[in-house]
């Protein structure tokens, strides 16, 4: 995996795009409140709904649209 700047330049270009990003997924999932989104159960214990893929397809999509080479690692994706 290529080495990111980490510095304070490299951080004033991804906070806006994560913040922003942060707000849309909290506003997509929000949609799935009180309506009874599908739940399911990963592992035998851990719920995961319909609001929770929604959200991790909107922040997956965006974000590696803006930043390719970072890569992705989500707790409601497979890993590659």
């Amino acid at each position: 995996m290529p080495e990111h700047d980490l510095t304070t330049a490299g951080a004033d270009q991804d906070l806006p795009l994560l913040r922003d990003a942060a707000r849309e997924a909290g506003l997509i999932a929000m949609r799935y409140f009180g309506n009874n989104p599908q739940v399911w159960m990963k592992g035998g214990t851990s719920p995961v709904s319909e609001a929770d893929h929604a959200a991790d397809a909107y922040l997956r999509q965006t974000l590696l649209a803006a930043r390719p080479d970072y890569g992705w690692l989500s707790e409601e994706t497979a890993d590659d």
